[in-house]
């Protein structure tokens, strides 16, 4: 490997080298070729708290990738994304697809893409967070509201959860209108839960959501897909996938997936660590509905 690699030539090595590293650089090596954008705007130490790793093993990998440390690794993707040659996810240095495929193969990608997704996203997701948020809603009093607050393809993620959660018992509300968002948590009080999903962590609504939330002291907790996004500085936890952008199934394709299993397993972690009015509501609903499958 050339030590004046190019941005794109590192990656791509990071890559190749991952599946023969140890668990801890692989979660490295996984975060620069899948979200080498955020990469190029974070610090050494960011990466490491997000990563759940030391500065020292980065370091280590930056060098097999023989860079002379973090720095140098940061500045080459930079340059990468600056060039004018790149032009985004329209010239993804790992395009999935091609017009040749047949539809058997185009079925096969998609499905390894969200397995690769769960993969990276195990490798790096926060424990402690999880358990922040599974404690925030298990915790949470009768008289306490919830709002699960997305736009598009992540208001169908909030409809989800909150089916899920109606099933044990556990009432929350969705609004996919913007003002009808902002009116109800203008009524929002403090200890009340507020879940704000966000694929780019950008989207404004979501965001002036979870600012109003966190001002009338809320328990916030945002699911998006890139670290220190503007949404995570208003959230008090923060869940946070890890899946490779495509152009042709969408940002969040993958990303959505991983997020539902992140979802499912808050809604199981419920379940279990209250066994029994969960399990009691969950009986109840089952069984109101079973003459209508």
């Amino acid at each position: 490997m050339n030590e004046n690699a190019s941005g794109k030539e590192l990656i791509l090595f990071a890559r190749s080298i991952s599946p023969s590293l140890g668990k801890k650089e692989r979660r490295v090596t996984h975060f620069i070729s899948n979200n080498y954008q955020e990469l190029a705007q974070s610090t050494i130490g960011e990466v490491a708290s997000h990563l759940q790793v030391s500065t020292a093993t980065i370091t280590k990998v930056c060098k097999k990738l023989k860079c002379q440390g973090f720095l140098q690794l940061k500045k080459a993707i930079q340059s990468y994304i600056a060039n004018d040659d790149y032009s985004g996810e329209d010239e993804d240095i790992n395009a999935d697809f091609d017009s040749e495929d047949s539809n058997e193969v185009i079925l096969e990608k998609v499905m390894l893409n969200a397995i690769l997704a769960i993969q990276d996203t195990l490798g790096i997701v926060d424990h402690k967070a999880f358990d922040q948020a599974a404690t925030i809603f298990r915790n949470k009093q009768p008289n306490q509201k919830i709002i699960l607050v997305g736009s598009g393809g992540s208001g169908i993620l909030c409809e989800d959860f909150q089916h899920k959660l109606l099933k044990i018992g556990i009432f929350a509300h969705v609004y996919k209108d913007t003002l009808m968002q902002v009116m109800f948590t203008s009524l929002i009080n403090s200890g009340d839960i507020v879940l704000g999903i966000s694929h780019s962590g950008r989207t404004k609504n979501i965001l002036r959501i979870m600012e109003m939330a966190t001002s009338r002291g809320a328990h916030t907790i945002s699911l998006t897909n890139y670290m220190n996004s503007p949404i995570t500085e208003f959230a008090s936890v923060n869940l946070v996938s890890t899946a490779k952008n495509t152009p042709i199934t969408g940002e969040n394709a993958a990303a959505r997936i991983v997020q539902l299993s992140i979802l499912d397993a808050l809604y199981t972690s419920l379940v279990l660590k209250n066994t029994g009015a969960s399990y009691q509501n969950l009986m109840a609903t089952s069984e109101s509905v079973k003459d209508y499958r």
